[in-house]
């Protein structure tokens, strides 16, 4: 673990908004998960605001935000950073309201597109997906029991949104902001960075404590996400090391090179440790063991297949994994 330097010890309460520098607010909302929160974003001034991120479609986070709202009113704007229904799950909600929503418009294509998915072609996707890399049987009934998660977590996107391009430049609460993107965790994930104040909202490109999820699934654009993941990484190395980072998950840190360095080498390991266990052929299912530690629940197995391809992803990239379909089942060995 690097050595981070913690802007605040403590999260601000749930429906509690906390000031992290003049005209930046943290909004902290709880998940129903392992992971059991997300970090939002107000960036206001006396002329303007915008919410960075909206949270699951829950009670829990509904109660927040009217808990809020009653305080500021409602939001003029709402980035959304990407599709993951813990940031993008209440846009059609505060769009009801007249917030303008803004996205990347590959992120918010994905929003629309698994929100139109039927509950027959969720599971049906989820079932071939799994059995063809050895997931085993009660995983695929817990999906057919559950159907569509996405669609259960998010309210209706609208129709309408304002796309933001990387490399271009932004007003938001008062401040200029660098649109930037993240790659690897979501395909083109939003990031703002203030050069004025040294500060990046992160959203899930560099988390703290954790490390964000790369997955690679059948429907992905990016045949090589953890390459794409590593290479912005890196990109994220030509801000200055003092910057605040404002993560979606965890605390307000600074220490951002030293954070970069972990994670590269996290996943160095990792790719070594898949690439000693494929003497023998293996499934992805079966290396679930080399990258984590504990039993994994429902919803936790998705991104945990879609990460186990990822790395395999990569190592076929670098000609060191390859792969042989039998009986419609995917298996991965090392090249001698």
């Amino acid at each position: 673990m690097s050595n981070l330097t913690f802007a605040f010890t403590e999260a601000p309460a749930p429906g509690v908004r906390i000031e992290i520098v003049p005209g930046i607010d943290w909004v902290r909302l709880p998940l129903p998960f392992a992971l059991d929160h997300v970090n939002c974003w107000y960036l206001h001034d006396d002329n303007s605001n915008c919410l960075v991120d909206s949270g699951l479609h829950t009670p829990a986070s509904l109660e927040c935000w009217d808990n809020i709202i009653k305080g500021t009113g409602w939001p003029q704007k709402l980035l959304v950073t990407h599709f993951h229904p813990d940031h993008s799950g209440l846009a059609g909600w505060f769009a009801s309201q007249g917030t303008r929503v803004l996205s990347s418009e590959v992120e918010w294509g994905i929003v629309k597109r698994l929100n139109a998915i039927s509950t027959s072609d969720y599971q049906q996707f989820y079932s071939q997906w799994y059995t063809q890399h050895g997931v085993s049987q009660e995983y695929i009934d817990a999906v057919n029991v559950a159907g569509n998660s996405y669609t259960a977590s998010t309210v209706s996107p609208p129709d309408q949104c304002e796309y933001l391009t990387a490399g271009t430049n932004i007003e938001l609460g008062g401040r200029s902001f660098e649109i930037m993107c993240g790659q690897g965790h979501s395909p083109d994930m939003l990031m703002l960075y203030c050069e004025t104040d040294k500060l990046l909202i992160a959203a899930d490109q560099v988390l703290p404590s954790i490390t964000p999820n790369i997955s690679l699934t059948p429907n992905s654009d990016d045949p090589n996400p953890l390459n794409s993941f590593l290479v912005c990484l890196h990109s994220l190395t030509a801000l200055p090391e003092e910057t605040l980072v404002l993560p979606s998950h965890g605390l307000p840190f600074t220490g951002l090179h030293q954070r970069i360095a972990f994670l590269i080498e996290h996943h160095r390991l990792r790719l070594k440790e898949i690439e000693q266990a494929l003497v023998k052929e293996q499934t992805a299912a079966e290396l679930f063991s080399v990258l984590f530690r504990r039993k994994l629940d429902h919803q936790q197995l998705s991104f945990a297949l879609g990460e186990t391809l990822a790395h395999l992803s990569y190592l076929e990239n670098q000609s060191l994994v390859q792969r042989t379909e039998r009986d419609s089942v995917t298996y991965f060995s090392a090249i001698n």
